[in-house]
């Protein structure tokens, strides 16, 4: 369970378009007419290499099949098995993480240093910790593409990634610290504080077993991880678990807990405690594939495609199954 102790410890989006920039738009004073999304020169979607530049020989020419151009392949594998996996619905609906920017950024790192560990590992060797500091660079562009969509000024947003920095690496040595601990039950304690402090931000109204059920499934996607074939894991073929089961959650004095807010109530809340503390509410889970979400310079949230560069204020969910 997480002590007392745990609880006040104070240690430091679908497929992604790394390293995006930012974008200007324009909608009418009434926000009657779509979102223009203006291109920038290197924001244009790659086509695919054909004829005499899909050339193998050539590509060897160029470098294009060296050992860096390796790794990052890799990694972007590994970086988007991580985005999928912390993006699925679940955990922000029955696992009631935020749906704000650091909630959110603290989730998706919570799976990307459980690769890293993997990575570090003597086991991987040399090519593994390259690999590893590219995972970062990943990261670090996805989370520079992630700021500029919250509408920032482009003057703060270096100091912006700066703070998150800082904040991610407290947060994962956190993690590293938790795993110190000679017992299971001390591991999982520590670990449930972190998540507690460092995902759900020290919300009060979570029950103790909710939050410990994350930390048992950290605990098991670690040693998976861990374990997973060498082959599988570079080629970013992580068969992650689904999220926790948070039915029957028990309260901290052992009876069932009980959440009579439906679903709209709770969005509806958290998406008011969000904007109130001045923060964005992300309503990007359940997006159609190729759509992400943005804001304009007035604050508006709208989704653009990253593909196609269509752009909507209304939010393009997945059709039902």
């Amino acid at each position: 369970m997480i002590s007392t102790k745990s609880r006040g410890l104070q240690p430091v989006q679908p497929s992604i378009a790394i390293g995006s920039q930012s974008n200007t738009f324009g909608h009418s004073s009434h926000g009657r007419s779509e979102p223009q999304h203006r291109l920038l020169s290197n924001s244009k979607p790659k086509q695919q290499a054909t004829g005499i530049w899909s050339s193998p020989f050539l590509s060897k020419i160029l470098g294009l099949t060296s050992n860096e151009s390796t790794r990052i392949l890799q990694s972007q594998s590994l970086y988007a098995s991580c985005v999928h996996q912390s993006n699925l619905p679940q955990f922000y609906r029955n696992g009631k993480v935020r749906r704000d920017f650091k909630s959110k950024h603290m989730l998706l790192s919570l799976h990307v240093w459980m690769v890293h560990k993997r990575l570090i590992h003597p086991s991987s060797g040399d090519p593994g910790k390259l690999v590893q500091e590219s995972l970062f660079d990943r990261l670090w562009e996805d989370t520079l593409s992630r700021i500029r969509s919250q509408g920032l000024p482009e003057l703060t947003v270096n100091s912006h990634l700066k703070n998150v920095q800082k904040y991610t690496f407290s947060s994962l040595m956190g993690f590293d610290h938790a795993f110190t601990f000679e017992t299971e039950e001390e591991k999982l304690d520590e670990l449930g504080g972190e998540l507690w402090r460092k995902v759900y931000m020290r919300n009060e109204k979570l029950p103790v077993d909710h939050v410990m059920r994350l930390a048992k499934y950290v605990r098991d996607e670690k040693e998976m991880v861990m374990n997973l074939d060498e082959e599988l894991f570079m080629k970013g073929q992580i068969p992650w678990a689904k999220p926790p089961n948070w039915n029957n959650v028990l309260s901290d004095d052992g009876s069932v807990f009980q959440d009579d807010e439906t679903e709209e109530e709770f969005l509806k809340r958290q998406k008011e405690e969000i904007e109130k503390s001045g923060g964005v509410f992300i309503d990007d889970i359940d997006l159609e594939e190729g759509w992400k979400l943005a804001l304009t310079d007035g604050g508006k949230v709208y989704y653009y495609h990253e593909v196609t560069r269509k752009s909507t204020w209304i939010k393009p969910e997945k059709k039902k199954v």
